[in-house]
C-alpha cells in the first residue's frame, strides 16, 4: 500500500516537474487587421507572457524537481524558458510597431506624458511585487489592468 502511496507521488512530481511555458508565436494572422485597443490588448498579453517565462527559469521548484528525477531535463526547461520569453518580447516589439505603423500612437501633451511615466513606474514596482511572490497572479493581473482603464 505505501509503495503504491509513494509510487503515485513520484509520479505526480515527475510531471509537475515538467512543465514549461508555452512559447507564442511571434507573427500571427490577425495582426495586421487589430484595431488599436485590440493591439493594446495583444501588447499587455505578450508583456504578461514574457513576465511568467522569465519568472520560470532559474531555481524554481519545478526546475529543482526535474533535476533531481532527471537531470538533463533542467536544461530543457530553461531552454523553453528563455525560448517562450524571446518569443513574447518579439511578439511585443511586432505589436508596438503596428501599434505605431497603424496611426494609433497619437502625439500627448506634457500632462499625459507625466501620467504615463508615473503608470509605468508603478507598473514596475507592481511587476517587481508579483516575480517577487509578494503578490499572486491575480492580483498582479487585477491590479494592472485598473492601472492600464484610464489608457484605454
Amino acid at each position: 500500500m505505501y509503495r503504491k502511496i509513494l509510487i503515485l507521488l513520484m509520479t505526480m512530481m515527475f510531471l509537475v516537474s515538467c512543465a514549461t511555458p508555452k512559447a507564442i508565436d511571434i507573427v500571427q494572422a490577425n495582426d495586421e487587421t487589430m484595431s488599436c485597443n485590440e493591439l493594446k490588448l495583444a501588447i499587455q498579453t505578450a508583456s504578461l507572457n514574457e513576465d511568467l517565462a522569465h519568472s520560470d527559469k532559474g531555481l524554481t521548484s519545478e526546475n529543482i524537481l526535474s533535476g533531481l528525477f532527471f537531470f538533463p531535463a533542467y536544461f530543457v526547461t530553461y531552454g523553453t524558458s528563455i525560448h517562450a520569453e524571446y518569443n513574447a518580447s518579439e511578439r511585443k516589439d511586432h505589436l508596438l510597431k503596428l501599434y505605431s505603423n497603424n496611426g494609433c500612437a497619437k502625439p500627448r501633451g506634457e500632462k499625459y506624458q507625466k501620467l504615463v511615466s508615473d503608470t509605468l513606474d508603478k507598473l514596475e514596482k507592481l511587476k517587481v511585487r508579483y516575480v517577487k511572490g509578494y503578490i499572486d497572479e491575480e492580483q498582479y493581473l487585477i491590479e494592472r489592468k485598473q492601472m492600464l482603464i484610464g489608457f484605454d
